[in-house]
Order: C-alpha cells, then structure tokens, then sequence
C-alpha cells in the first residue's frame, strides 16, 4: 500500500520541477541525445558488472520502483554490487525522451532477464525514468517498472 501512495506523490513532487512545456529545438535534441546516451552507459555498465558508474548516474535522493519495492540510491547500489540484482539479458525498445528545461523524462518496453534475490523475472515490462540535469550531469531522481504479461 505504501509503495501505491508514494507514486501520486513522487509524481507531483517531480511535476514541480517542470517548468513549462516541453522544450524543443537544437537544445532539446542535444539534451536527448546526452540522455540517451547516460542510459546507454547505465545499461552497459549493469551489464557488464561495472558498478562505478552507478554513483555518478543515480542522484542522491533517487527513489527505484520494481517488483513491489520501493528502493533508494544506497539500497540499488548494495543490491547490484551484491548481486542480489543481476540481469542475465537486458534490451530497450520504443524508447522515448521528452525534455522539460532540466528535467527529461524517458519511457520505453524492455525485455529482460533478471534474478532478484535468487527469483528469476522474465517478463516484459514498461519502464519510466526521470533525469535532472543538476552539476552540469544528467542524474537519475527516478526509475518505475511495471511488468506486463507474459504473451
């Protein structure tokens, strides 16, 4: 129940930094493509065991949503070095950013196989992640997955 209550207002809290109107133009495209490209080392560096990274992408304060638990910087860190989180495979799709002055909110379906304190997820899922620009480096503040069925 706790985990329900806090998305309306992790959800209002997060609209608070957004300013305006989605922001367009060669800014916007340029902030997307710096986006992307943090997901893309975040996912590479799961991946690949790389936990050094984790530290630098995720922002003090973060809150990580998936498989009913609700999760800060500290305890997903522990959780990856641990191996109590580990993906075996991990791909994104339908991947899109939307860029809120400082603020890009990024969704997509990914596919993946993943073991979770020794249970095995394999389902697809739907993933929204929020990046705030803050120290001139885009910082993940939130991550939510909901699975879907399996088809």
């Amino acid at each position: 129940m706790r985990q329900i209550i806090v998305v309306p207002f992790l959800t209002l809290a997060l609209a608070g930094l957004v300013k305006g109107q989605e922001t367009t133009g060669p800014e916007a495209d340029e902030a997307k493509a710096e986006v992307l490209k943090v997901e893309d080392e975040f996912s590479k560096a799961i991946m690949a065991g790389n936990w050094g990274v984790l530290p630098q992408v995720f922002a003090d304060g973060m809150s990580w949503i998936a498989r009913g638990d609700l999760l800060g910087k500290a305890q997903v860190v522990a959780d990856y070095r641990s191996g109590n989180l580990h993906f075996r495979q991990l791909t994104h799709d339908s991947v899109e950013v939307h860029i809120f002055e400082n603020t890009a909110v990024v969704t997509g379906h990914s596919t993946s196989i993943l073991d979770y304190k020794g249970k095995l997820y394999n389902a697809p899922r739907l993933f929204t992640s929020v990046y705030v620009k803050m120290e001139g480096r885009w910082q993940l503040v939130a991550h939510h997955v909901t699975e879907l069925p399996k088809q």
